[in-house]
This record gives C-alpha cells, structure tokens and sequence, in this order.
C-alpha cells in the first residue's frame, strides 16, 4: 500500500489534536502582552506552522516506533493503526522522514530571521519530541515521561512562543523564564494529568511492550490520586497566580469549572477504561488548557 486514505492521516498524525497546541502557543504571546505590552512579529506566525508540522511529524513516528518496539501482537495487529489497516512501513517512515525535513527547514528559516536562542530552544524541543518513542529504552518507557512531556509541551512551546514576542525589544533573562514557567505551570500539569491518565487505563498493555511508565512504579490507586491532587492544585495555583500580580483576574473564571468536573472525575476514580472513563479526564483537562490561555489573553488586552 503506498497511499493513505484521509482518515489513515487523520489517525496516523493525529492532527485533530493539533489546535490546541494553538493555545498553548497563545499562552505565550499573552504573557508577553500583560507583562511587556509586546506586540507579535512575522516570526511569530511562522512558528505556528512550525509547531503544526512538528506535531503531524511526532504522531505518526511515534505510531512508527510504538509498531516497531511492540512485543504484543495484539497491539500490533489490532490497536496500532500501522499493523491494523496493514500500512505499508516503509511509506510510513518515508512520510515521517518527509514531514520531518518539512519541519527542520522551516525552523532553519525562523533560526536565520530571528537568532540562536530559538535555536537553542529548538534543538531542545525537537530532541524531546524526536526521542520520546525513539530507541530500545524511548522516553515514553520511562517514568518521566509524564514530566517530561508536560514540560515540553506546556513550557517550552509557551516560552519560544513568548520570546518571540519580545526578543525585538527585551533581551530574555532567566527572571522572565522563570515566570513564563510559574505562569505555564497549569498546562503542564494538565498535560502530565493526561499521559498519567493514558498510561494508567493503558498499564497492562504497556507491561506487555516493556514500558515502565511511572504507573508501572505508582501503581493504578496511587497513579489516580497523583491526577487528582494534581487537578486541584492547579485551580489553587491559579488564585496565587492571580494574587501575585503574574495573571490577569479573568483567568479566575475558571474556577466556576472545579465542582462539576470533580464530580465528573470521580467515575475515573472508580473505573480507570480508555474508552469508557479516559474521555472524562481529557475533557477536564483540555478545557483549562483551551480557557487559561484564551481568559489570560482577554486579560491582557485590559492594560
């Protein structure tokens, strides 16, 4: 087979999950707005389709790699889209191959028209990104995985995203990384909640594929504890955010979503199912990861 069928691609990259790293780079741009009153470049929309690329890039090798390190045939065969629809592999890395060339010479051209702290930053995102399934022992098979893939994606995204907002006019300093982290910190701990969640309703599976993901150390009724302490200390980080002075007071809106959504989340305490109770999680968590960045930007433009 040397062609995919349009629902092939939209499983194989999944890029229907790609509009929310729209908002995590939103975030960014808005911390820069309230703190600096800074305005966005040409860069700036040139990274957006950077960050696009790259994650269409990451999913299918990551669909490449998870087929190609399976010892479970059943995953194999049955869950994997590769070995499921009988994709040809070799199509398959040649179209991870091409997206990733896609996405190094479009990063190359935003290095050039901006400077080698993006670049810096770059290698570092794509290094993560790249080696997350890659490898006999991937990132993915460990147990900071969770972290690791929450920092990523919920810092360093905002962060790049950030200075290229304000590199014209201010010289990045570690204080203003420091609070561009404080400030992402609710993303990445949605983002951890969610591969914790993954790989909690996953356990069994993984085990069989030989990764020890922190799960495999917490075990299932610690691991859902973890995600719940997480949840609610995101929403009281929120208010510290907010009384320090680094987030407008509309992001305080979303405290109105705590009481239903814990309520909601307690069928994932009782019942831990990819089908039946993952959704639940991942609804709860992406509705801070859409609102937050978009309620700290209205918040911003109230200078």
């Amino acid at each position: 087979m040397k062609q995919l069928s349009f629902k092939q691609f939209w499983e194989l990259s999944e890029i229907y999950t790609a509009p929310l790293n729209l908002f995590i780079i939103l975030l960014g741009y808005a911390i820069a707005k309230f703190q600096l009153d800074s305005l966005t470049s040409p860069a700036f929309f040139l990274f957006v389709l950077i960050i696009v690329m790259f994650h269409i890039t990451v999913n299918i090798f990551n669909n490449y790699m998870d087929y190609k390190n399976a010892s479970d045939e059943n995953y194999k065969q049955q869950t994997n889209i590769i070995g499921r629809d009988h994709l040809d592999i070799t199509f398959v890395r040649n179209l991870y191959l091409f997206s990733l060339a896609i996405s190094f010479l479009l990063g190359l051209i935003l290095v050039w028209n901006t400077n080698w702290v993006i670049g810096v930053l770059g290698i570092i995102g794509f290094y993560i990104g790249l080696f997350y399934s890659y490898g006999r022992r991937p990132l993915n098979s460990l147990p900071i995985a969770e972290a690791l893939t929450g920092t990523a994606s919920g810092f360093f995204i905002p962060v790049i995203s950030y200075y290229l907002a304000v590199y014209q006019n201010h010289t990045l300093t570690w204080s203003m990384i420091g609070k561009v982290f404080l400030i992402s910190l609710p993303l990445v701990l949605m983002m951890f909640n969610n591969l914790l969640a993954n790989n909690t309703c996953d356990l069994e599976e993984d085990i069989e594929n030989h990764r020890k993901t922190l799960v495999y150390y917490l075990g299932k009724p610690l691991a859902v504890k973890v995600l719940l302490s997480v949840y609610a200390f995101s929403f009281i980080w929120l208010l510290v955010l907010v009384f320090t002075g680094l987030a407008p007071w509309t992001v305080l809106f979303l405290l109105l979503l705590f009481p239903k959504n814990w309520i909601q989340l307690k069928q994932y305490r009782a019942v831990q199912d990819k089908k039946k109770t993952f959704p639940i999680v991942l609804k709860a968590m992406s509705a801070i990861m859409v609102l937050y960045p978009v309620l700290y930007f209205i918040g911003s433009l109230f200078l």
